[in-house]
């Protein structure tokens, strides 16, 4: 089974496809963005695509409904299940040069709550994974941002603190392409 999914291995949708791996010839292809995958979705006839239901496009209005609805009479929903994400964390950055963050857009409830929780204005730009929100984060010196516990632990910086930690568990889908 050929797995089509979000890389790279860091996200989330990486390590849930490596978990449904069964023998040598499963495999893994990691993409971007999820929207890079369905462009190429027309050429992996009899292969699979992993989606969390909280897939939602960082460029268009478009997410997991969209492709459910979208797709279906080109996939065929082979399973549902749920896991736990990996451990994100709200990061800040006490140095900041921009009053800005870069989170993916799945992530938005967690920091609009935090936002009005602290009675804040920052404006809040998205990217196409967490992964990919961090390096621009960091990149740009922005104020905030949302990644994976595991990254941000192996690339602690000065000045990042930590404001908050969230685990939630995720429904997953598994589709066959035909």
């Amino acid at each position: 089974m050929i797995i089509h999914t979000l890389g790279p291995s860091s996200t989330d949708s990486y390590t849930v496809a490596e978990s449904l791996l069964h023998s040598e010839d499963d495999g893994i292809v990691g993409y971007p963005s999820f929207d890079s995958l369905l462009h190429n979705i027309h050429q992996l006839s009899e292969q699979y695509v992993l989606f969390p239901v909280a897939f939602k496009s960082a460029r268009k209005d478009y997410g997991w409904k969209e492709f459910n609805y979208d797709y279906w009479d080109k996939v065929e929903l082979v399973d549902v299940f749920q896991r736990k994400t990996k451990p994100m964390v709200l990061i800040k950055n006490s140095f900041y040069a921009e009053n800005r963050a870069m989170i993916h857009p799945a992530t938005t409830i967690f920091l609009k709550k935090y936002l009005i929780k602290k009675n804040e204005d920052t404006v809040i730009e998205f990217s196409d994974s967490k992964f990919k929100a961090w390096s621009a984060f960091c990149k740009k010196n922005l104020k905030y941002t949302i990644i994976s516990e595991d990254v941000f632990e192996k690339e602690k910086k000065v000045g990042y603190t930590i404001e908050e930690r969230y685990e939630p568990v995720m429904v997953w889908c598994l589709y066959k392409i035909n």
